[in-house]
């Protein structure tokens, strides 16, 4: 074939220069330096597949013995010329960019000179996906007062400040120290009527729940509470206040307690210390801990007590027990323990009782308590008491005693307890008789 025949032909390949019409030829390659591998396409190109074959093979470098090539080679299948390596599409008119993220993705881009011109620095959050650019993007902008700005999603644009210049507290746009200048020890609050954080004196007026977290000490000061019925001041011996101090609210039932009460008064009237409450029916009760004593301490006045009786360890001065209040009934030739919770014991019998005598036992007292007896029979039967105070357990003026016997009305008798190694009870006067 001479070299004119060879520059008409239509595709150019070994087959065609040897003179080999085998469209699968082994000839029908050219390799060159065994780096680069160039395929026949067809003798004609009339139609699409006689071109499947033309493309470029690349030896892999890594590859072992005669070595491995892999094609490239442009299709328009999709319609478009792409370029591919390996079957994989490399570069087409519109993944060039999508090439270029995908490799910033891993590897960072370095220059010296960046200009963004009349746009925006957009940032993309992955977990909440923010496509938005422009005005509406996450990001830096230059703005038109020359400053560049910073906006977060759903906030407005903020310049970003030289940091060596505004790096105070004080120059923040939501903070006002200006108006009212700053003074020591005072606390930074919030301002709803301005939207700024202002300086301002402590005020817990503020806190509607307020809690120590230690001890509180007042100091040579006191505390106030304004609003009545309940105020508790601590008086330094300079001011003089009519208090009224309330405690409040330290049971298990809140709101529905019984409490003290502690009264100041005007002058010429006596300070008040009493029950109040929810109850209608309150005591009052002080008491002492272990062996300890509750004094009671008016050395140039009185100590009075308005009240129907009064109880001391187990017994009750100015009241009256009658025997014909025992339940059950009192009957002749029995012993009865009589009680001593009262100070005054009337044996007082009617018509009903039975005719006879009634026995009755006097326990021990308490040293210093005085109790009386008296002996009233109302009724026509003959009926007599022998009290009976144990071996040695009467002192009478001719020395010890054991009985006193009561046969008539009106008869009565009064003693008082002696212990400290004498314990008995010591007849004061008596009406009743003795054996």
């Amino acid at each position: 074939m001479d070299n004119q025949t060879t520059l008409k032909t239509k595709n150019f390949n070994i087959a065609t220069i040897l003179n080999n019409s085998q469209s699968l030829d082994s000839f029908s390659n050219i390799t060159i330096n065994n780096t680069i591998k160039i395929s026949k396409s067809a003798n004609q190109t009339n139609n699409t597949s006689d071109n499947s074959n033309a493309n470029i093979f690349l030896k892999d470098v890594n590859s072992n013995g005669t070595g491995g090539f892999y094609p490239l080679y442009v299709s328009s299948i999709t319609g478009q010329p792409e370029l591919y390596y390996n079957s994989n599409v490399i570069i087409h008119n519109s993944n060039l960019l999508s090439e270029l993220e995908e490799i910033l993705n891993y590897y960072p881009l370095e220059t010296s000179n960046l200009i963004v011109k009349g746009g925006y620095i957009n940032f993309w959050n992955g977990s909440n996906t923010n496509s938005n650019i422009g005005s509406n993007g996450v990001g830096i902008r230059y703005s038109s007062n020359n400053t560049v700005q910073f906006r977060n999603w759903n906030t407005d644009w903020i310049d970003l400040s030289d940091i060596t210049t505004h790096d105070q507290f004080s120059e923040l746009n939501d903070v006002d120290v200006h108006t009212v200048p700053l003074l020591d020890n005072q606390y930074i609050t919030y301002d709803s009527a301005t939207l700024k954080y202002v300086n301002s004196n402590l005020a817990i007026i503020n806190d509607t729940t307020p809690t120590l977290g230690g001890n509180l000490k007042v100091g040579t000061y006191y505390i106030k509470f304004q609003t009545n019925p309940t105020e508790l001041i601590y008086d330094n011996g300079v001011d003089v206040h009519n208090t009224l101090i309330q405690f409040q609210d330290n049971t298990t039932v809140s709101g529905n307690v019984n409490y003290l009460q502690i009264d100041n008064a005007d002058l010429g009237n006596d300070p008040i210390i009493y029950s109040e409450g929810t109850s209608t029916d309150i005591g009052l009760s002080i008491v002492a801990k272990g062996t300890g004593n509750i004094n009671l301490n008016a050395s140039l006045g009185s100590i009075y007590t308005n009240s129907d009786s009064l109880v001391i360890d187990g017994y009750i001065q100015n009241s009256i027990y009658r025997s014909s209040s025992k339940s059950g009934g009192y009957t002749p030739s029995t012993f009865w323990n009589i009680p001593l919770t009262n100070d005054i014991f009337l044996f007082d019998f009617v018509n009903s009782n039975t005719s006879g005598t009634y026995w009755a036992n006097v326990s021990v007292g308490i040293e210093g308590q005085k109790i009386n007896f008296i002996f009233n029979n109302q009724g026509s039967n003959s009926i007599s008491v022998m009290a009976n105070f144990g071996f040695n357990g009467l002192l009478v003026g001719t020395g010890y005693s054991n009985t006193l016997v009561f046969t008539t009305s009106g008869q009565s008798c009064s003693l008082v307890y002696l212990g400290g190694g004498i314990d008995a009870w010591q007849v004061l006067n008596t009406g009743a008789g003795v054996i």
